[in-house]
């Protein structure tokens, strides 16, 4: 079976192929990098051994499913000690990440279809969005509670306004003459928006999804500080009071893990579908 087409080009099972690969290289190269960074803040600052700990110790931690003492005093494997938390924060993360992105597509959508929703919209969106999430957090928690409302309404509102500039961008890309060719076939902006407006902002959409994966759970993280739910946020609150700094370092490593590998997976289902569907050029 050949790779190349007679014209020199690469076949659709080879660009598929390139699709998937690219993005597992981009995690090794982030993996290595952020090992070697790791390493090297280390090396170069004067913190104190008993409260920091070194690629290989927690690696090794981690590779040998170690004892460690948790927040109830007891010992426990490490990955029974992270797992738990993690599960819960990749949920309220979950929650909040399908809210925040279905939000802003809705949103996206009606200021496309209107420039008075855009205007009225927009600002608000903007204001919101320069206040740091910190201060935002306490006053979400007295309006909804000390629960999970409130984590999954941070995590969402981390989520909604890069996504929503992303995808009003690219519904706004359609160009003037695709909406001609619409009009002339009777058709109106509904259908200029659904034929032509949401496919070309796919990849807008895949790139709101990629930024989204982790700005959800970095939302879902910071609210965990402030409620009492079974998370990461609230175990490293606790593990850092007590003293407790194999259980926050492995806490960190298996979220920070998580995190990455949720965005390679955004990135890798992103690139199968555009080169599916032959929208190899917004790869690039």
């Amino acid at each position: 079976m050949t790779t190349l087409t007679p014209a020199g080009r690469t076949t659709p099972a080879l660009r598929r192929a390139g699709a998937l690969l690219l993005p597992l290289l981009n995690l090794a190269v982030v993996l290595v990098a952020l090992l070697g960074g790791w390493a090297l803040l280390l090396a170069l600052t004067d913190a104190p051994d008993f409260t920091v700990r070194g690629p290989g110790e927690i690696l090794d931690l981690l590779r040998r499913n170690a004892p460690i003492k948790t927040v109830d005093g007891e010992d426990a494997a490490v990955w029974s000690a992270v797992l738990p938390p993690l599960g819960q924060t990749l949920i309220d993360a979950g929650i909040g990440f399908a809210a925040g992105l279905l939000t802003a597509i809705g949103i996206a959508t009606a200021t496309y279809l209107s420039r008075g929703v855009e205007a009225a919209t927009m600002p608000v969106a903007m204001v919101v969005r320069t206040v740091p999430l910190v201060a935002l957090a306490p006053v979400i928690t007295l309006i909804f509670g000390n629960g999970f409302a409130t984590v999954a309404v941070m995590s969402g509102i981390v989520v909604l306004f890069p996504a929503l500039i992303t995808i009003s961008f690219g519904l706004r890309s359609v160009s003037a003459q695709m909406q001609d060719v619409i009009a002339v076939y009777g058709g109106g902006t509904w259908d200029v928006l659904r034929r032509v407006a949401y496919p070309s902002a796919l990849p807008a959409i895949f790139a709101a999804i990629r930024i989204s994966v982790p700005g959800a759970i970095t939302g879902a993280l910071i609210a965990e500080f402030y409620t009492t739910t079974d998370s990461v946020g609230k175990a490293v609150n606790q593990a850092l009071a007590l003293y407790l700094y194999d259980l926050v370092w492995s806490l960190l490593v298996v979220t920070t893990l998580a995190s990455i590998l949720l965005y390679v997976l955004a990135q890798i289902v992103e690139r199968a579908l555009l080169v599916r569907y032959g929208m190899e050029k917004a790869l690039s």
